[in-house]
Protein backbone atom coordinates (compact mmCIF):
# COMPACT_ATOMS: atom_id res chain seq x y z
CA UNK A 1 0.00 0.00 0.00
CA UNK A 2 2.34 2.84 -1.44
CA UNK A 3 1.31 6.38 -0.67
CA UNK A 4 -0.89 7.69 -3.23
CA UNK A 5 0.44 10.54 -5.58
CA UNK A 6 -1.06 10.53 -8.74
CA UNK A 7 -4.59 10.47 -10.81
CA UNK A 8 -4.14 6.84 -11.24
CA UNK A 9 -3.44 5.65 -8.34
CA UNK A 10 -6.40 7.73 -6.81
CA UNK A 11 -8.30 5.90 -9.34
CA UNK A 12 -7.39 2.52 -7.97
CA UNK A 13 -8.25 3.30 -4.05
CA UNK A 14 -11.90 4.19 -5.72
CA UNK A 15 -11.98 0.95 -7.47
CA UNK A 16 -11.53 -0.93 -4.87
CA UNK A 17 -13.58 0.96 -2.52
CA UNK A 18 -16.40 0.87 -4.49
CA UNK A 19 -15.77 -3.22 -4.84
CA UNK A 20 -15.79 -3.58 -1.06
CA UNK A 21 -19.22 -1.40 -0.98
CA UNK A 22 -22.04 -4.20 -0.43
CA UNK A 23 -19.38 -6.13 2.29
CA UNK A 24 -17.91 -2.53 3.75
CA UNK A 25 -20.53 -2.46 6.73
CA UNK A 26 -20.37 -5.58 7.89
CA UNK A 27 -16.52 -6.02 7.98
CA UNK A 28 -15.59 -2.27 8.94
CA UNK A 29 -15.08 -2.95 12.39
CA UNK A 30 -12.73 -1.11 13.52
CA UNK A 31 -13.91 1.82 11.35
CA UNK A 32 -16.92 2.28 13.37
CA UNK A 33 -15.34 2.08 16.77
CA UNK A 34 -13.39 5.29 14.91
CA UNK A 35 -16.77 7.00 14.44
CA UNK A 36 -18.17 6.39 17.76
CA UNK A 37 -15.00 7.25 19.83
CA UNK A 38 -14.91 10.69 17.26
CA UNK A 39 -19.00 10.99 18.07
CA UNK A 40 -17.99 10.56 22.01
CA UNK A 41 -15.12 13.11 21.82
CA UNK A 42 -17.66 15.86 19.84
CA UNK A 43 -20.09 15.10 22.20
CA UNK A 44 -17.64 16.37 25.11
CA UNK A 45 -17.19 19.88 23.12
CA UNK A 46 -20.82 20.56 24.32
CA UNK A 47 -21.69 22.23 20.78
CA UNK A 48 -24.55 20.15 19.25
CA UNK A 49 -25.76 23.00 16.39
CA UNK A 50 -23.31 23.19 13.28
CA UNK A 51 -25.19 25.06 10.51
CA UNK A 52 -22.27 24.34 7.62
CA UNK A 53 -20.58 20.42 7.70
CA UNK A 54 -18.21 19.31 5.35
CA UNK A 55 -17.53 15.03 6.03
CA UNK A 56 -14.22 13.88 3.97
CA UNK A 57 -14.52 10.16 2.95
CA UNK A 58 -18.33 9.82 3.63
CA UNK A 59 -17.94 6.04 2.42
CA UNK A 60 -21.33 4.10 3.06
CA UNK A 61 -22.23 6.81 5.79
CA UNK A 62 -21.72 5.24 8.62
CA UNK A 63 -20.43 8.68 10.35
CA UNK A 64 -23.20 10.65 8.39
CA UNK A 65 -26.10 8.42 9.86
CA UNK A 66 -24.51 8.79 13.33
CA UNK A 67 -23.64 12.53 13.07
CA UNK A 68 -27.31 13.00 12.42
CA UNK A 69 -28.49 11.65 15.30
CA UNK A 70 -26.23 13.28 18.02
CA UNK A 71 -26.14 16.89 16.37
CA UNK A 72 -28.32 19.44 14.73
CA UNK A 73 -26.77 20.08 11.08
CA UNK A 74 -28.40 22.42 8.94
CA UNK A 75 -26.75 21.50 6.03
CA UNK A 76 -24.07 18.78 5.46
CA UNK A 77 -21.07 18.21 2.33
CA UNK A 78 -20.41 14.77 1.85
CA UNK A 79 -17.25 14.23 0.03
CA UNK A 80 -15.81 11.33 -1.28
CA UNK A 81 -13.53 9.40 -4.43
CA UNK A 82 -16.58 7.12 -5.38
CA UNK A 83 -19.56 8.89 -6.39
CA UNK A 84 -22.11 5.87 -5.98
CA UNK A 85 -21.63 6.27 -2.11
CA UNK A 86 -24.02 8.56 -2.25
CA UNK A 87 -27.15 6.66 -2.53
CA UNK A 88 -25.93 4.25 -0.27
CA UNK A 89 -25.64 7.22 2.38
CA UNK A 90 -28.43 8.74 1.60
CA UNK A 91 -30.57 5.69 1.56
CA UNK A 92 -29.45 5.18 5.72
CA UNK A 93 -30.59 8.31 6.74
CA UNK A 94 -34.26 9.69 8.04
CA UNK A 95 -35.98 11.92 5.44
CA UNK A 96 -35.31 15.44 7.53
CA UNK A 97 -31.87 14.19 7.89
CA UNK A 98 -31.61 13.67 3.83
CA UNK A 99 -32.69 16.97 2.93
CA UNK A 100 -29.57 18.12 4.48
CA UNK A 101 -27.12 16.40 2.45
CA UNK A 102 -25.01 18.09 -0.48
CA UNK A 103 -22.91 16.25 -2.32
CA UNK A 104 -19.29 17.54 -2.98
CA UNK A 105 -17.81 13.75 -4.36
CA UNK A 106 -14.57 13.78 -5.67
CA UNK A 107 -10.81 13.88 -5.07
CA UNK A 108 -11.01 16.50 -1.96
CA UNK A 109 -6.90 17.58 -3.12
CA UNK A 110 -8.87 18.70 -6.21
CA UNK A 111 -12.21 19.22 -4.79
CA UNK A 112 -13.16 22.82 -4.21
CA UNK A 113 -14.29 23.27 -0.59
CA UNK A 114 -17.61 24.89 0.45
CA UNK A 115 -17.07 27.66 2.45
CA UNK A 116 -18.07 29.33 6.23
CA UNK A 117 -17.90 25.61 7.77
CA UNK A 118 -18.56 25.15 11.50
CA UNK A 119 -17.39 21.42 11.14
CA UNK A 120 -15.25 19.38 9.20
CA UNK A 121 -14.79 16.11 9.96
CA UNK A 122 -12.98 12.65 8.92
CA UNK A 123 -12.48 9.21 9.72
CA UNK A 124 -10.56 6.57 8.16
CA UNK A 125 -9.61 8.33 4.81
CA UNK A 126 -6.80 11.45 5.11
CA UNK A 127 -4.07 8.73 5.52
CA UNK A 128 -4.65 8.16 2.00
CA UNK A 129 -3.91 11.91 0.93
CA UNK A 130 -0.65 13.00 -1.31
CA UNK A 131 -0.47 16.00 0.28
CA UNK A 132 -2.04 16.52 3.85
CA UNK A 133 -0.60 19.61 4.42
CA UNK A 134 -1.93 21.49 1.54
CA UNK A 135 -5.47 19.91 2.78
CA UNK A 136 -5.30 21.57 6.17
CA UNK A 137 -4.23 24.89 5.11
CA UNK A 138 -7.32 24.68 2.40
CA UNK A 139 -9.63 23.70 5.19
CA UNK A 140 -8.33 26.87 7.32
CA UNK A 141 -9.61 29.03 4.67
CA UNK A 142 -12.68 26.85 4.76
CA UNK A 143 -13.75 26.91 8.41
CA UNK A 144 -15.29 30.14 9.69
CA UNK A 145 -13.74 31.90 12.77
CA UNK A 146 -14.19 29.30 15.85
CA UNK A 147 -15.06 26.39 13.06
CA UNK A 148 -13.66 22.55 14.21
CA UNK A 149 -11.34 20.26 12.53
CA UNK A 150 -11.94 16.69 13.49
CA UNK A 151 -10.16 13.81 12.16
CA UNK A 152 -9.10 10.27 12.67
CA UNK A 153 -6.92 8.72 10.21
CA UNK A 154 -4.64 5.64 10.31
CA UNK A 155 -1.23 5.90 11.28
CA UNK A 156 2.05 3.64 11.19
CA UNK A 157 1.60 0.32 12.58
CA UNK A 158 -1.46 -0.36 10.83
CA UNK A 159 -1.48 -3.72 9.27
CA UNK A 160 2.08 -4.35 10.71
CA UNK A 161 1.43 -7.89 10.43
CA UNK A 162 0.70 -7.32 6.81
CA UNK A 163 4.30 -5.34 6.00
CA UNK A 164 6.17 -7.20 7.65
CA UNK A 165 5.54 -10.27 5.85
CA UNK A 166 5.63 -8.96 2.29
CA UNK A 167 7.28 -5.34 2.67
CA UNK A 168 4.71 -3.72 1.22
CA UNK A 169 2.56 -1.22 3.67
CA UNK A 170 1.16 2.53 2.79
CA UNK A 171 3.59 5.25 3.83
CA UNK A 172 1.93 6.44 7.12
CA UNK A 173 2.99 10.07 8.98
CA UNK A 174 4.31 9.67 12.33
CA UNK A 175 1.92 11.08 15.19
CA UNK A 176 4.51 13.94 15.89
CA UNK A 177 4.28 14.87 11.93
CA UNK A 178 0.57 15.25 11.92
CA UNK A 179 0.27 16.99 15.08
CA UNK A 180 3.01 19.51 14.48
CA UNK A 181 1.21 20.05 11.30
CA UNK A 182 -2.06 20.87 13.54
CA UNK A 183 -0.24 23.35 16.32
CA UNK A 184 0.63 25.25 13.50
CA UNK A 185 -2.50 25.77 11.93
CA UNK A 186 -5.05 25.48 14.80
CA UNK A 187 -6.02 25.36 19.02
CA UNK A 188 -5.40 21.70 19.81
CA UNK A 189 -8.58 20.31 21.68
CA UNK A 190 -7.75 16.97 21.65
CA UNK A 191 -4.89 14.75 20.35
CA UNK A 192 -4.44 10.83 21.00
CA UNK A 193 -3.28 7.11 19.78
CA UNK A 194 -5.52 4.70 19.47
CA UNK A 195 -4.45 1.01 19.08
CA UNK A 196 -6.78 -1.84 18.22
CA UNK A 197 -6.69 -5.38 16.97
CA UNK A 198 -9.13 -8.13 15.43
CA UNK A 199 -8.42 -11.35 15.08
CA UNK A 200 -9.67 -14.11 12.97
CA UNK A 201 -9.34 -18.11 12.58
CA UNK A 202 -7.09 -18.36 9.60
CA UNK A 203 -4.92 -15.85 7.51
CA UNK A 204 -6.76 -16.31 4.04
CA UNK A 205 -9.73 -14.51 6.37
CA UNK A 206 -7.27 -11.46 7.12
CA UNK A 207 -6.71 -11.11 3.69
CA UNK A 208 -10.38 -11.08 2.71
CA UNK A 209 -11.22 -8.73 5.57
CA UNK A 210 -8.61 -6.48 4.30
CA UNK A 211 -10.58 -6.64 0.55
CA UNK A 212 -14.22 -6.40 2.03
CA UNK A 213 -13.09 -2.86 3.54
CA UNK A 214 -12.11 -1.22 0.24
CA UNK A 215 -8.15 -1.92 0.75
CA UNK A 216 -7.16 -5.04 -0.67
CA UNK A 217 -5.52 -4.73 -4.04
CA UNK A 218 -4.49 -0.78 -3.32
CA UNK A 219 -1.01 -1.70 -2.33
CA UNK A 220 0.17 -2.96 -5.71
CA UNK A 221 1.17 -6.25 -4.44
CA UNK A 222 0.62 -9.25 -6.56
CA UNK A 223 -1.00 -11.61 -4.72
CA UNK A 224 -0.25 -15.42 -6.42
CA UNK A 225 -1.02 -18.65 -5.20
CA UNK A 226 1.90 -19.60 -4.27
CA UNK A 227 2.78 -15.90 -2.61
CA UNK A 228 -0.78 -16.61 -0.79
CA UNK A 229 0.03 -20.43 0.42
CA UNK A 230 3.39 -19.04 1.86
CA UNK A 231 1.97 -15.76 3.56
CA UNK A 232 -0.82 -18.17 5.53
CA UNK A 233 2.14 -20.50 6.65
CA UNK A 234 3.95 -17.83 7.76
CA UNK A 235 1.29 -15.59 9.49
CA UNK A 236 0.43 -18.58 11.11
CA UNK A 237 3.99 -19.24 12.26
CA UNK A 238 4.82 -15.61 12.87
CA UNK A 239 1.75 -13.98 14.56
CA UNK A 240 -0.59 -16.91 15.60
CA UNK A 241 -2.27 -16.51 19.53
CA UNK A 242 -5.13 -18.02 21.18
CA UNK A 243 -7.61 -15.56 20.43
CA UNK A 244 -6.64 -16.26 16.22
CA UNK A 245 -4.75 -14.64 13.65
CA UNK A 246 -4.51 -10.85 14.70
CA UNK A 247 -4.33 -7.69 12.34
CA UNK A 248 -3.65 -4.18 13.84
CA UNK A 249 -4.72 -0.89 13.26
CA UNK A 250 -3.38 2.27 14.71
CA UNK A 251 -5.68 5.32 14.36
CA UNK A 252 -4.56 9.21 14.92
CA UNK A 253 -7.33 11.16 16.31
CA UNK A 254 -7.24 14.90 16.69
CA UNK A 255 -9.79 17.94 17.06
CA UNK A 256 -8.99 21.14 16.62
CA UNK A 257 -10.35 24.89 16.42
CA UNK A 258 -9.53 27.34 14.13
CA UNK A 259 -8.80 31.06 15.83
CA UNK A 260 -8.27 34.15 14.44
CA UNK A 261 -5.09 35.93 15.81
Amino acid sequence: MTKPSTGLEKNKIARCFLRGKSTYDEEAVVQQKVNERMIALLRRLDRFDYRNILEIGCCTGMLTEMLSKHFSLAQIFVNDLVPEFYDTVVSRLVEDARKRIQPCFGDIEQQPLPADLDLVISTSTLQWLADLETVLDRIVSSLADGGIIAFSMFGQETFSEITELTGSGLDYPSFETVSTLMEKRFRLLHKGVERDQLFFSDPEKVLRHIQATGVGGVGGYTWTPRRIEKFARDYRSRFATSRGMPLSYVSYTIIGEKVTV
